[in-house]
């Protein structure tokens, strides 16, 4: 006990020395200061997080890349398309949504021209397919800018040669209207109804009818870029 009191005396003194007690007090608030802004960097990003849906989106397309990773394999070297089936009774007539349920995510893999099918409630691959994105010939395609943005199809016309699709776009203008805020995908041919589904899931798109107030072009498939277009 002796040395333990002894031990607290010397200490209270030093502590009475102003120099000393200046120091600690110096190095405590360095130290608070210090944390403080670490804890305001991680509060930063994680509110540039939330308040970005692409940086939310890419995150979660990676959580799921890695998931069915561990299932299957996965081709190299490419990032895939990542879509959710939200209505399946519009794709029953397809053999490769036969079993899908609305929820079931869907990777894409353009280049290695693969589709799986993924149901993420029972971590299970539901099926997986190859997609046949103008394989057999070229297709012809229009590009129609729905939206004020300048460039739009440009931009769209780039991605699509990026993703190595053989697909020709034979025509580039913008839309009788300018306030689509979904891109489009028309089936002008009748008979590419597959592939205007695939379109549709690459883009962020939604396949239907001719819009009344649009001219038909001279291709297979038209796209219509609307305002949730990513540029």
């Amino acid at each position: 006990m002796k040395i333990v009191s002894s031990i607290l005396s010397s200490l209270l003194k030093v502590l009475k020395q102003p120099v000393i007690f200046t120091v600690l007090l110096v190095l405590l608030a360095g130290s608070s200061v210090y944390l403080f802004a670490r804890y305001q960097k991680a509060q930063t990003e994680l509110t540039k997080i939330k308040e970005n849906p692409q940086v939310t989106a890419d995150v979660q397309s990676k959580e799921l890349v890695a998931k069915v990773g561990q299932l299957i394999a996965l081709p190299d070297k490419e990032t895939p398309t990542v879509a959710t089936v939200t209505d399946v009774t519009k794709l029953k007539s397809q053999s490769f949504f036969a079993k899908a349920k609305n929820g079931d995510k869907v990777l894409i893999y353009t280049q290695a021209k693969k589709a799986i099918l993924y149901r993420e409630s029972i971590n299970k691959v539901i099926d997986v397919a190859p997609i046949n994105i103008g394989q057999s010939q070229n297709l012809k395609v229009a590009l129609y800018n729905g939206t004020a943005t300048t460039g739009a199809t440009n931009t769209l016309e780039k991605r699509i040669q990026d993703k190595k699709i053989n697909i020709d776009v034979v025509l580039k203008e913008d839309a009788s209207a300018k306030d689509y805020e979904k891109t489009l995908v028309i089936d002008l041919s009748g008979n590419q109804s597959a592939t205007a589904d695939q379109l549709a899931k690459l883009f962020n798109g939604q396949v239907v009818s001719l819009p009344k107030a649009e001219t038909k072009p001279n291709a297979d498939i038209l796209i219509i870029i609307g305002k949730n277009f990513s540029q």
